[in-house]
């Protein structure tokens, strides 16, 4: 396939190229807080409401953003580039998955889910580095870059779900 292709995936229909073109050369271009607000009109517009398709869409959702992120190409020598935003649309799904579509914990979600995605506390932190020592035709193989790419992202939004759960249970929202 064309790299055109993933990068258009890869980079949420080029959106995370608006904060690199305007703050260049900074390592937070806010890439991840668009890639995080795109996830949010996307899962209101095409996240199924019931349990079931909604895993379904997940899983499929996610192994397309492992297999994106796997295969772009910017060029510039780093596997996890800051335009590839569709792991915080992943992650984003994640948080929200079998949570109820009320405005506070939608916006609880986007809140709580970007301070671990940018934050990253040690555990989160680590699954950047997954898979990183092994043999180049094994990463290639079981598109072990893709899912350190990926995996970040998924961990905060399981994070954020949880908490949120808890805040549910506990009625506090």
């Amino acid at each position: 396939m064309n790299n055109n292709f993933f990068k258009f995936f890869a980079t949420g229909s080029y959106i995370s190229y608006l904060p690199t073109a305007i703050l260049k050369n900074r390592k937070n271009t806010g890439a991840g807080l668009l890639g995080t607000f795109e996830g949010l009109i996307l899962f209101l517009l095409f996240m199924p409401a019931s349990s079931l398709p909604y895993f379904i869409c997940l899983l499929v959702f996610i192994g397309f953003s492992v297999y994106v992120s796997q295969q772009v190409d910017f060029g510039e020598g780093v596997k996890d580039n800051p335009k590839i935003i569709i792991d915080e649309i992943a992650g984003f799904f994640t948080a929200m998955a079998f949570l109820p579509r009320q405005f506070w914990v939608i916006l609880l979600a986007f809140i709580i889910f970007r301070f671990f995605d940018t934050a990253k506390p040690a555990f989160i932190k680590r699954a950047e580095s997954f898979g990183q020592n092994l043999p180049l035709a094994l990463k290639e193989k079981y598109y072990i870059d893709g899912i350190a790419i990926v995996l970040d992202d998924v961990l905060a939004g399981i994070i954020t779900n949880i908490i949120l759960w808890i805040l549910l249970l506990l009625k506090v929202i």
